[in-house]
């Protein structure tokens, strides 16, 4: 019996070793389970970590104590900035400066050969101007003058409109300058004398424009090395001897020595265009005229106010677009990880509701649309456009009510100032395509602009069966309508919160509306908002143009609402100054184009 037992209990024992081994085993492998679960979840987590990782690029968000200038040529922001810190000159003095100086360092982009629209704010009054100095059409233009041969409308002299550049510096000047008229050109003069050197950007246009830079022979005698017949390339120094001594003619004798019959400068410019088979003639010059409004402006849910050109500018259309966007309440929590695609959403269908308007827009000289500007700038009328966008889904492109189709260019410079003072200029200058007409004046070492190519051609239906726009068709003397908007955002103390506007044809108003949206509805800082990348969509065509670097899971989350993507080659570029809670002034100039800020 004994032997019985113990061999049961031997038994037994073995049994209950099993059982514990058994359940050692399942813990193990349980635990080994949870450990893999649990590097998953890490892994998952970092790979969400890097989706949401916000893009930081190498520019230079600079905080300033008094005044600020935001350029996408930094030495110009630089020449602006001496005037106003050490030569008394104000707010507008300094972005005078700026644009003669980018007109050296940027002239793919701008320049006394094209226009601008600007806008002022004084804070002493309170009062805000918008200045419009945008090219006209000859007196000899007419509607169908491109139908035979459209390329005409974007190279050479028939695609030269009237430009209003340097008049236009005059006209806020009178209103607002402090510095004397001559001493806004003597630096700039000694640059183009001296000689720049070129910047990676330039030295990237011109290799990109190489074929129409050496078919003109002002821009090739500039731009290529007699020597060696290549390109000039970043970091050489070029000299403009003809360009300075056009500056300093209008420095000392004044703006009429290009704008009236008798200018010693007018006979050349003539003369210029007309060598390139231009149809501008004295009395084109004679009788241009730069205009001054009232800006239109739109009151946020916080009381600030925002102030924008009107037309030919977007202005309008870049407001109706913030005022849809402010009744959704945009915080900081719109772009985090659950909630930045719905966000994406509304901004897009935002987008196409002002795109869709936009066809309506011209010239206020030539075509009432008064009632037009006061439903695009008005609350209920956004607020009627908010309750048409749908949260789970886009729409077709009638839906949004285009009414017209109008074709849609590139290029400009934008600048941004603040001054000490409190006064703000917010300005966009352009010559429209790269280099212009591609026609530089071999007497006068001007660039001029190809801005009849902005205006609408008669009788070409587009592709989407939508005719162009009538509001935008070629008379003469009438401005084209155009994508700027210089704005300038103002608090409800008078002090001014915002000063943004861009480059880059349509994605100027998208880029500024965003920028806008995310420093001052989102809560982030200039750079952030800035560097983001960037969506646009201008409704025609049927697609959302994003950045490469665009979150993959925001374009995901998109797609499954109707949104057709597509990798976006062109660029807008920023220029903002913003005013930080501590009452600085946050500056940055876009890294897309390379420049950077200065200030005091």
């Amino acid at each position: 019996m004994r032997k019985c037992h113990k061999y049961e209990y031997a038994l037994l024992v073995i049994f209950i070793l099993g059982i514990i081994g058994v359940i050692s085993l399942v813990v193990v492998l349980k635990l080994d389970l949870d450990r893999k679960k649990v590097e998953e979840k890490v892994v998952r987590t970092d790979d969400a970590d890097k989706e949401t990782e916000k893009f930081v690029s190498a520019s230079e968000e600079k905080a300033y104590r008094y005044a600020s200038i935001a350029a996408d040529a930094g030495p110009c922001a630089n020449a602006g900035i001496h005037a106003m810190a050490s030569k008394g000159g104000s707010a507008v003095d300094g972005a005078i400066i700026t644009l003669l100086c980018t007109g050296l360092y940027n002239p793919q982009s701008m320049g006394i050969g094209g226009g601008f629209f600007m806008t002022v704010y004084q804070k002493d009054t309170g009062k805000t101007v918008s200045i419009d100095s945008r090219e006209v059409a000859p007196l000899a233009a007419t509607e169908d003058m491109y139908l035979s041969n459209p390329t005409e409308s974007r190279t050479g002299g028939k695609a030269i409109a009237v430009p209003g550049e340097l008049k236009g510096y005059k006209k806020a000047h009178d209103l607002y300058g402090k510095m004397a008229w001559k001493d806004l050109f003597e630096p700039v003069i000694k640059m183009a004398e001296d000689g720049i050197v070129i910047s990676a950007t330039l030295g990237s246009v011109l290799k990109r424009s190489e074929e129409a830079v050496k078919a003109d022979p002002g821009l090739r005698a500039l731009y290529v090395n007699n020597g060696t017949g290549e390109l000039y390339k970043e970091g050489d120094t070029i000299k403009m001897p003809k360009l300075a001594r056009t500056l300093r003619t209008v420095a000392n004798e004044g703006i009429e020595s290009m704008y009236s019959k008798a200018g010693t400068l007018a006979a050349d410019v003539v003369a210029d265009i007309n060598e390139a088979g231009g149809i501008i003639t004295l009395d084109d010059l004679d009788q241009y005229t730069v205009t001054t409004k009232e800006p239109l402006n739109i009151t946020l849910g916080d009381d600030s106010v925002v102030y924008s050109t009107p037309p030919p500018g977007s202005g309008a259309v870049m407001e109706l677009i913030v005022n849809i966007l402010d009744g959704y309440g945009f915080n900081e929590d719109s772009m985090n990880t659950k909630n930045s695609a719905l966000t994406y959403h509304r901004i897009i269908e935002a987008f196409k509701f002002g795109f869709a308007k936009r066809t309506e827009l011209g010239d206020e000289d030539f075509i009432e649309i008064s009632d037009l500007l006061a439903n695009m700038t008005s609350r209920s009328y956004a607020d009627a456009i908010r309750s048409r966008i749908s949260d789970n889904t886009t729409h077709d492109t009638l839906y949004y009510g285009p009414t017209y189709y109008d074709q849609i260019k590139t290029g400009t410079a934008h600048i941004s100032v603040v001054g000490a003072n409190g006064d703000a200029v917010s300005v966009t200058s352009t010559i429209n395509l790269y280099f212009g007409s591609k026609v530089k004046g071999s007497r006068t070492g001007i660039v001029f602009n190809d801005e009849m190519d902005d205006f609408s051609t008669s009788n070409l239906t587009n592709a989407f069966g939508i005719r162009p726009s009538p509001a935008n068709k070629i008379v003469p003397k009438k401005r084209p309508l155009s994508s700027m908007c210089p704005t300038i955002v103002v608090n409800k103390d008078g002090d001014v919160e915002l000063v943004v506007g861009a480059a880059g044809g349509t994605r100027i108003t998208t880029a500024s509306a965003l920028v806008l949206i995310r420093s001052l509805m989102i809560g982030e800082g200039i750079k952030e908002a800035i560097d983001a990348p960037r969506l646009h969509h201008q409704l025609l065509p049927k697609e959302v143009q994003m950045e490469a670097n665009f979150s993959k899971r925001d374009k995901e989350e998109l797609e499954k609402l109707g949104h057709e993507f597509k990798v976006s080659t062109g660029i807008s570029v920023v220029q903002a100054v913003l005013r930080g809670k501590d009452g600085k002034l946050y500056a940055n100039s876009d890294y897309r184009k390379g420049g950077y800020t200065d200030g005091y």
